[in-house]
């Protein structure tokens, strides 16, 4: 692991003038900078000797400061110190606070990536980045299976004692966060937006879910900066750094979870993948990561568990009481999600038992329809098959 005093940025920052404070100060005014993501600060620091040398000279791609107005982007600690401290302030009234690496609870994950983030805004407690983590993405257009899946995974990996990461985006991520914050469990969502103004919108009440309980939100954005494409890359990088391994449950060509994967293999995590259908357009980067070899082949949710080292958690007990056409309804949909067509087919039953049965496990919880047409068992019906 690459500590504080071994990464180029930090070992300049000792040798800078300055009390602490004020290296701090600079090395938060000079990282939201327009223009200075990690590499370009890790540079600047590196060649001035510290950020309050590179601070002072005043050589960034654009001086525009992206929280404060140009007036305050000066050459002196003084605009440092009341950027940084303006900065605390807006990200405290947003309930969250200001983690720059040279900081005691910096994430000790992130401190392997080089180059690391420079200043992290976080909200929630900083133990949870003490724990193992494990990153589940996907596609936002998810269709059932790879919801249903995301789901199991994200459960057992929670009641396992695992942090589940995320991007808190629609369809994969979300079913994560979901079923995370439904197991009681801690996870932790990377924002590619700042703290006050959660992205995607519709996802807010899921992010205060996440805090309450025990669960963290990070992002690399300020509070008051614009949010631009490039951000939403940079998220996917720190997705991968915070997690020991990167599942990916649905991913067509090009889409932001295989940028996730591609950050995965390249800073040393273990990638996984879920296999899908050879037609499915949401499955195609699954299938090519596990053809190429660069990810390992996801069986089951509980043989994900035995290949990272662990064992299932306690699972909750479920009583119901089924009818005899539920009970083989049900048996059906565990083998394989299907249509009430599909259902009437292989459960050989009439087509209104089916249709009754179907609205009586959707009711028991036991199972969900997903786009009004294909039929999937729930959490709960898993449990319950496992203690029959």
């Amino acid at each position: 692991m690459i500590g504080v005093g071994t990464h180029p940025a930090t070992r300049g920052s000792r040798r800078g003038a300055g009390s602490r404070a004020s290296e701090r100060d600079a090395w938060i005014a000079l990282s939201v900078l327009r223009g200075v993501g990690p590499a370009g600060f890790a540079r600047l620091v590196a060649e001035h000797g510290s950020a309050t040398e590179a601070w002072v000279a005043g050589v960034v791609p654009d001086r525009r400061a992206a929280t404060v107005s140009e007036t305050h982007v000066g050459r002196d600690a003084s605009a440092a110190r009341a950027i940084a401290r303006s900065l605390a302030l807006a990200t405290r009234r947003a309930g969250g606070r200001v983690v720059t690496a040279l900081d005691d609870d910096y994430p000790p994950a992130l401190r392997t990536l080089d180059p690391r983030p420079p200043t992290l805004f976080v909200a929630g407690p900083a133990e949870v980045f003490q724990r193992r983590a494990v990153a589940i993405v996907g596609t936002r257009r998810a269709s059932g299976y790879g919801l249903s899946i995301a789901t199991d995974i994200a459960d057992e990996l929670a009641r396992a004692g695992v942090v589940v990461v995320s991007g808190l985006a629609v369809g994969i991520d979300g079913a994560a966060h979901r079923a995370t914050v439904a197991a009681g469990a801690r996870g932790i969502a990377v924002l590619p937006s700042p703290l006050d103004r959660v992205y995607p919108p519709r996802h807010r009440p899921l992010a205060r879910d996440l805090l309450r309980a025990g669960g963290a939100l990070v992002s690399e954005i300020a509070i008051g900066a614009a949010v631009g494409k490039p951000d939403f890359a940079r998220r996917n990088r720190i997705i991968a750094g915070l997690s020991e391994a990167v599942v990916v449950v649905e991913a067509p060509d090009h889409s932001g979870a295989l940028l996730t994967a591609s950050a995965a293999v390249a800073i040393g995590r273990e990638l996984y993948a879920v296999p899908g259908p050879i037609d499915a357009m949401a499955s195609r980067g699954c299938n090519r990561l596990i053809a190429d070899q660069q990810a390992t082949l996801v069986t089951s949710p509980v043989a994900l568990l035995h290949q990272i080292g662990l064992t299932r958690g306690a699972r909750p007990p479920s009583v119901t009481t089924l009818s005899e056409v539920e009970g083989v309804v049900l048996r059906y949909l565990l083998e394989r999600p299907g249509s009430i067509e599909e259902l009437v087919d292989r459960a050989r039953q009439p087509p209104a038992s089916v249709a009754s049965a179907l609205a009586m496990l959707e009711a028991r919880g036991l199972a969900n329809p997903f786009g009004g047409a294909t039929f999937h068992p729930t959490l709960a019906a898993r449990r319950l098959a496992a203690l029959v």
